[in-house]
């Protein structure tokens, strides 16, 4: 969507939605519930199409702006499984998914102040105070692989955590012992994504541009990323809003991974038997389409036997951690305690995902028991 959007713009779109209420629950016949909220309390107001409905009230002036509408947009988990099961809204001018449409709810909710308390609030001061949001990350490539004239590199912007800095330091393993050449692309700061998706439009436009002035120089290169939320949003939010942008190549870490093992340029060593299940990430799954990558990567361990969750792949439920409002209590910890009750089912030791926010919601969540869940890019490392 173009950071130029007003929520007027989308009031057709919104008003196309037919309380079908397909954008909470899978495809026939798998009809169990995706939608976070509508999972959490069975009320239509509280999915894809109910927020939607909230979008047409306030242009329409039968409502107002609220704290409680700005809380009830901030729950929503970002997930995108109504886009994937909604194909009515994007068919209207401006052709936005009903998730984007929501991000607009909540910048339109933000430039009237209505922000809710907690990280939300924290993240807005950095980017007014900083005009960014991130902190240094010390990601270096080692010695004998760095190469700046190197046909791959690197995107390792984002590092908000230390579950984060923590995963980079199994990628830098990782591509030593490939042996593969690599250089990278690392800045201080955010590519925009979760400023995009809190709202925060107002800083993010001088924000891209920038960064964009600097990948100018990588574009020719194939860029590789760890974190799918920033290689979904460059790769399909860029385009919208920079008039000169140019296609970039672009794969996940997991991505290669596989090309790694398949030119025998890593070996899995370990072969003890564990069971394990894997979690689709949203933004890597139902994002960016890649849903055979990561399984692949699983299929070269040895020892390691992946058993499947019931939602996985397009029908996978989200892990909960990008809800950014308590509107419902604990809204993040009861979503990832519902995927973990799933996980738990299969009778898996070890419960795989690729992105650095399912790991970190979920070892929230467990606590003492944390070292059950690792990221793929952490396992590979630890078994090669």
């Amino acid at each position: 969507m173009k950071l130029s959007t007003r929520l007027k713009d989308v009031r057709g779109a919104a008003s196309l939605c037919i309380k079908c209420a397909g954008c909470t629950y899978a495809e026939w016949p798998e009809t169990y519930p995706l939608c976070p909220i509508y999972s959490r309390d069975n009320c239509f107001t509280f999915c894809g199409g109910g927020l939607l409905y909230l979008v047409k009230a306030l242009v329409d002036q039968k409502i107002e702006f609220s704290q409680s509408i700005a809380d009830l947009a901030f729950a929503c988990t970002g997930c995108g499984a109504c886009d994937a099961r909604c194909g009515i809204i994007r068919s209207h001018t401006p052709y936005a998914d009903p998730w984007d449409i929501v991000r607009l709810l909540r910048h339109e909710s933000v430039k009237r102040g209505f922000i809710p308390e907690g990280i939300p609030q924290q993240i807005h001061h950095q980017v007014r105070t900083d005009g960014d949001f991130g902190r240094e990350n010390g990601f270096k490539i080692p010695g004998k692989i760095a190469n700046d004239k190197a046909d791959t590199v690197i995107f390792a912007e984002c590092f908000h955590t230390d579950t984060q800095s923590h995963i980079s330091k199994s990628v830098l393993s990782l591509l030593e012992k490939i042996g593969r050449p690599v250089s990278d692309f690392s800045e201080k700061g955010c590519c925009g994504s979760t400023l995009y998706d809190l709202g925060f439009w107002e800083q993010l436009e001088p924000l891209i541009k920038t960064n964009w002035k600097k990948m100018k120089d990588v574009i020719d290169k194939k860029i590789v990323f760890m974190n799918p939320h920033c290689q979904e949003f460059i790769v399909k939010r860029y385009p919208e809003n920079l008039p000169d942008y140019k296609s970039i190549r672009h794969q996940h870490f997991s991505q290669l991974l596989t090309e790694a093992f398949k030119g025998n340029k890593l070996r899995s060593k370990k072969s003890d038997k564990v069971k394990v299940s894997y979690h689709d990430p949203c933004y890597l799954g139902r994002g960016l389409r890649i849903y055979d990558a990561p399984r692949e990567v699983l299929s070269f361990l040895h020892g390691v036997d992946l058993v499947e969750m019931e939602r996985n792949r397009e029908n996978s439920f989200c892990c909960g951690a990008r809800a950014m409002s308590n509107y419902f209590s604990d809204m993040s910890e009861v979503t990832a305690r519902e995927r973990l009750d799933e996980f738990r089912a299969t009778g898996a030791e070890r419960l795989i995902t690729a992105c650095p926010y399912c790991k970190e919601i979920f070892q929230k969540v467990l606590g003492k028991e944390k070292e059950i869940v690792t990221d793929l890019i952490e396992f590979v490392d630890d078994r090669t």
